[in-house]
């Protein structure tokens, strides 16, 4: 399974390179006119579509290097926190379709694909902190054997929400996602899950008397991809990808190490 993901992230992020390099040389790229309220105006902080870009790519690299990486490590091992943290994944590629936004120039359209590429980033919203939840809360022996289930339940919740909530094709917002609604309420949301999943990782630590260096690495890599994908300014991008790189390595060496003391 791991390797038809590197397989298929792989396929798609030179796909997408092809037709980024192909626009550039050619025809030009069109850029959206993004909502700009709010925007600041100091170097750190401005807004260049060139950051957004950036970080849109290095995230298809950390989603190739990360699966490949989790493939060689933990071929044969059938670990929850494995299937959840592919899950994550998905939810970090499905993230990476905002750059269809300037590819097929979506800006201001109104179309039955600009619909669904936004749902597909509302998805996104969704999935990564409910898989980073599950990686969690769902990896304990009381919910080991019903992974599967656990982990459909999840895509489908945020399947749900994503179709159910409102989009406003007319926003492309800076990091080139379509606009939705209840902004705020899924950003607490987000901020709940996150929150609440990294205390239960320290509890659970705590009470098996291992190191709190997995629970560091996954607040780092939480607030990561935060950065990520809101990522259209320079810094942004460096932190984002620093502590995203950072946090997915201290974290799944943690749980590397945690399955050969199992074994």
């Amino acid at each position: 399974m791991t390797l038809i993901f590197f397989i298929i992230t792989l396929s798609y992020s030179l796909l997408c390179s092809v037709l980024t390099l192909y626009q550039f040389l050619f025809n030009g790229i069109s850029l959206p006119e993004i909502y700009t309220k709010s925007l600041s105006d100091a170097f750190l902080l401005r807004y260049n579509p060139i950051w957004v870009y950036s970080g849109i790519f290095l995230l298809m690299l950390y989603i190739c290097i990360t699966s490949i990486i989790i493939y060689h490590s933990f071929e044969k091992t059938q670990a929850p926190d494995i299937v959840f943290f592919l899950m994550f994944l998905i939810a970090c590629l499905c993230d990476t379709t905002r750059i269809l936004v300037p590819a097929f120039h979506l800006s201001g359209s109104f179309s039955h694909f600009t619909l669904k590429i936004g749902n597909i980033h509302l998805f996104a919203r969704l999935l990564a902190p409910l898989a980073l939840m599950g990686n969690t809360v769902m990896s304990t022996d009381d919910f080991r054997q019903s992974t599967d289930r656990n982990s459909i339940i999840l895509i489908i919740v945020a399947l749900f929400f994503a179709e159910v909530i409102p989009l406003n094709t007319a926003i492309i917002l800076p990091n080139y996602c379509i606009s939705y609604g209840y902004v705020r309420a899924i950003r607490i949301f987000c901020c709940l899950t996150c929150t609440m999943s990294t205390i239960n990782l320290f509890v659970i630590n705590r009470k098996n008397e291992y190191k709190q260096i997995m629970t560091i690495g996954f607040i780092l890599l939480c607030i990561g991809y935060t950065l990520i994908f809101y990522c259209y300014n320079i810094l942004t991008l460096i932190s984002g990808i620093l502590l995203l790189g950072i946090g997915t390595y201290l974290y799944l060496n943690e749980v590397h190490k945690h399955y050969l003391w199992i074994d």
